[in-house]
């Protein structure tokens, strides 16, 4: 009988690439993977350098497992820490691969890039918190929610220790809410009838044939007509 096991919980680390990754924001960056790694999770970035590459660095001090989700069809185009690497091919777009593949997400620093990135966590109600002393696009949205209807709250914290403590608890929390929403769901699936309502075919009726005298008034009628 196979055993069943723990499911790792996989945790997006966001931020800035090299172009724009200040030494503060790789260190942040670093402690995030070193503090997730502690804890067992799966590290999971876009494979780059600056924060992602410093995330997975962080996470393989510790014996983390790290996973690259590229833009590139090259699999080789990747920082020296990922475990595994999936190379989509299909660019900037792979960001939303990111974040479906995550529990939760840690966003340190960043620019567009990142912003688009938790804009998707937000439009899936993935738990987010920003390291807000890394700067960038991770301060300026930290605590804050992106419209009015308010589904998720992209959190701070003033540490990476505290941002790694805090999404675990959301993600803990989320979890409990979804399992209750999906036993609620199948006890009304129980007294649900799942008979498939097919509608009857409708039968044409055959034609009805004239008679000799029905047939003999439409020839009057046609005559009178003339």
């Amino acid at each position: 009988m196979r055993e069943e096991t723990m499911k790792k919980i996989q945790v997006a680390v966001l931020g800035s690439s090299k172009v724009i990754c200040t030494k503060k924001a790789y260190a942040y960056a670093e402690k995030a993977g070193e503090e997730l790694a502690k804890r067992d999770c799966v590290v999971i970035t876009g494979g780059g350098l600056g924060v992602m590459e410093a995330a997975m660095k962080g996470a393989k001090k510790y014996g983390g497992t790290t996973l690259a989700i590229i833009p590139w069809e090259d699999k080789s185009r990747v920082n020296d820490y990922a475990d595994y690497v999936v190379a989509t091919g299909i660019g900037w777009s792979r960001n939303s691969i990111n974040l479906n593949s995550c529990d939760g997400a840690i966003a340190v620093g960043g620019g567009a890039g990142t912003l688009n990135e938790v804009t998707y966590a937000y439009m899936q109600s993935k738990p987010t918190v920003c390291v807000t002393p890394s700067g960038g696009m991770a301060k300026e949205i930290s605590d804050t929610y992106f419209d009015i209807r308010k589904t998720q709250k992209i959190y701070g914290a003033d540490s990476a220790e505290e941002a790694v403590e805090l999404l675990l608890k959301l993600i803990k929390n989320q979890t409990k809410q979804q399992t209750a929403h999906d036993l609620e769901m199948l006890e009304h699936e129980k007294h649900q009838n799942w008979k498939l309502r097919v509608n009857p075919k409708v039968k044409k009726k055959p034609a009805k044939r004239e008679s000799a005298s029905e047939r003999n008034m439409k020839q009057r009628k046609k005559e009178e007509r003339r």
